[in-house]
């Protein structure tokens, strides 16, 4: 027993002039940790995105994998740095600005979520679905397949990033200035809930008076789905959707008008937005998309 103490002293000892020669011969301060960890560096990309989306609105674009951000219930991949700076640009010349056009002021401020994360491929259910992206809490929104983003080709565009933003900020307006329940009441017998994806085989969700599937799974989702395909829509495809809505005599374009007339009233009495507005500035940009430089990072001053 006494054997062990003294080799222990020793061991002690020993480990004291050690740390006391480093100290003293090489100039350590000991009072600052040895273990550190190296901050990144803000790249051009950053800094411009700090000017584009930082600045003026407090939105995070996140571009580079994150697991705490990720949802790790599937398997992911990192967006392409490339595709991440054509995504940043598209969402402020498509997004951002045509709200500016016609939102009241600090509309975007205020309401916009403050964080967008890119993730490079689709997440995929177990059920034959993929998710085109997902809002938490009002906060963030997260886009996935950016790898396979395709900048000429606006119907993909919008079906893949756009109208998920478009419904997932709608989910946001409602969540803070509810609609009314007129709304609601138009379909209630036919939602199907999360059968919304095996529902429509055999006969037509339009005709039903739903302008997409997954606007049949329940009013929230109907009320912002008529919001993200209105505003992506030309007037003249919205015309042909609603001939197609009134097949052989349906009813689905009176339903669908309904609820527009509702869905409409709702922006302009809420936030003083006018659809027809905001679906016009959108249109406009689209046609003049080609011109836009989508891999510019340049600051202006």
């Amino acid at each position: 027993m006494m054997k062990n103490k003294i080799l222990y002293g020793l061991i002690i000892f020993a480990i004291s002039v050690i740390l006391g020669a480093c100290s003293e011969e090489e100039g350590i301060d000991t009072s600052i940790s040895v273990i550190s960890v190296e901050q990144g560096k803000a790249n051009d990309f950053d800094k411009y995105l700090n000017h584009i989306l930082v600045k003026p609105y407090n939105i995070r674009f996140l571009y580079k994998f994150e697991d705490v951000e990720s949802d790790l219930n599937y398997q992911l991949v990192p967006a392409v740095y490339e595709n991440s700076i054509r995504m940043a640009n598209l969402v402020k010349y498509l997004c951002l600005d045509a709200y500016e056009e016609v939102a009241p002021d600090n509309f975007l401020e205020a309401y916009f979520p403050k964080m967008m994360m890119m993730v490079g491929s689709g997440a995929y259910r177990n059920n034959g679905t993929v998710v085109l992206g997902t809002a938490e809490g009002g906060l963030k929104i997260t886009l996935y397949d950016i790898n396979n983003l395709d900048v000429t080709d606006i119907d993909r565009l919008y079906e893949f990033y756009f109208r998920t933003i478009f419904h997932e900020f709608s989910h946001i307006l409602h969540q803070t200035k509810d609609y009314t329940t007129d709304f609601d009441r138009i379909s209630a017998t036919e939602y199907v809930g999360g059968s919304w994806n095996d529902a429509w085989e055999d006969k037509s969700s339009l005709e039903a008076g739903f302008i997409s599937d997954y606007s049949s799974k329940e009013a929230d989702e109907d009320f912002v789905e008529l919001i993200a395909h209105y505003i992506t829509n030309t007037p003249e495809v919205w015309e042909e959707k609603m001939v197609a809505a009134a097949k052989d005599g349906a009813k689905g374009r009176a339903v669908i008008e309904a609820k527009m007339a509702i869905v409409s009233s709702y922006l302009s009495q809420s936030w003083d937005i006018d659809i027809d507005e905001l679906r016009a500035a959108i249109q406009k940009r689209a046609d003049e998309l080609d011109e836009q430089d989508l891999d510019n990072i340049k600051i202006e001053e």
